[in-house]
């Protein structure tokens, strides 16, 4: 069965105060979409997850300080992830630097909700590097973005978060290979990268933006099959006309709901779908520990149907 997570950047106004190209943006529009996507999302029965910036989570005011709106998500079923604290920017941040980015917003939005927080969404779904697995952002290493040169990768990111208590987080990369693949038009029709662990986090990979034609064909393209498709957009685009927008999303629910119906596809919450993967880990690691002491009691058996026969 196809698994499908959809998740919102809850960015607030601290976000846009970090953003590239928001900084103007009208204060309040996240916390107007997430009303509407809310409503939507009811209507069709699917949870989502929403990573929130910590400092919306605090005492204050809306636009800025959000506290109920955020409530209000956590009680109609939905999970409330980490955005950071104040979206800055993860590349140039030293070890220390993000350790309390990721710390304080975690800390922020559980007194909040008054539930553990377990996921972590980082902004501007950077970094991007991660030489691990064959992905290198030359922008993030040398700064230029213009926010200092990168410190961090996807993989020193994961450490902290475990460090910091999380259980899984999303991230997005593209390998040297596949990007030059399908530049070339040589790339082949492989599976979209599929949730792993790394460094004792569930790393969900990032598939599309929207719920668009692209989002619809990538559906489409793998109904059936037992992978994991992830989609994301922003609550402070719902009104817009590109394809995070609402009706977008109503769209998109209303088409594959037959599937639902079907049981051909299903939608996850990305906390459901670290909680599947931690379990396949544990499962993996008892049958191999069983076989394990399988073979090791080869020799034990071995040893008595010998001293058996002599005697």
């Amino acid at each position: 069965m196809l698994r499908i997570a959809i998740s919102f950047d809850y960015d607030s106004p601290a976000g846009y105060r970090q953003s590239f190209h928001m900084r103007d943006f009208p204060g309040n529009a996240d916390y107007e979409g997430t009303q509407l996507l809310l409503n939507v999302l009811r209507r069709h029965g699917v949870k989502a997850s929403f990573g929130i910036v910590g400092q919306a989570a605090l005492p204050g005011e809306p636009p800025d300080q959000c506290q109920d709106q955020i409530r209000e998500i956590h009680r109609a079923g939905h999970e409330i992830a980490s955005h950071s604290m104040t979206h800055r920017f993860i590349p140039p941040m030293r070890d220390e630097e993000l350790f309390e980015e990721v710390s304080s917003s975690k800390g922020a939005l559980e007194a909040c909700i008054g539930a553990p927080i377990q996921g972590f969404i980082p902004p501007f779904n950077r970094p991007s590097h991660f030489p691990a697995a064959g992905a290198f952002s030359i922008s993030e290493v040398l700064g230029l973005d213009g926010r200092g040169r990168g410190r961090q990768s996807i993989g020193t990111m994961l450490k902290t978060l475990k460090k910091a208590g999380f259980g899984w987080s999303r991230v997005s990369f593209q390998s040297k290979w596949t990007q030059l693949s399908r530049r070339f038009g040589t790339a082949k029709d492989h599976p979209p990268v599929q949730p792993f662990v790394h460094s004792g986090i569930v790393a969900i990979p990032l598939h599309e933006t929207g719920f668009g034609f692209a989002a619809r064909n990538l559906i489409r393209k793998w109904i059936g099959a037992n992978h994991v498709l992830t989609l994301y957009g922003h609550p402070n685009q719902a009104l817009s006309a590109n394809r995070q927008n609402v009706k977008e999303l109503d769209g998109l629910l209303s088409e594959f709901s037959s599937d639902r119906k079907g049981r051909a596809l299903e939608f996850k919450t990305m906390g459901e779908i670290a909680g599947m993967i931690h379990a396949h880990e544990a499962d993996s690691r008892t049958k191999e520990s069983d076989l394990q002491k399988a073979q090791d009691s080869v020799p034990r058996i071995v040893s008595v149907v010998r001293s058996f026969t002599k005697t």
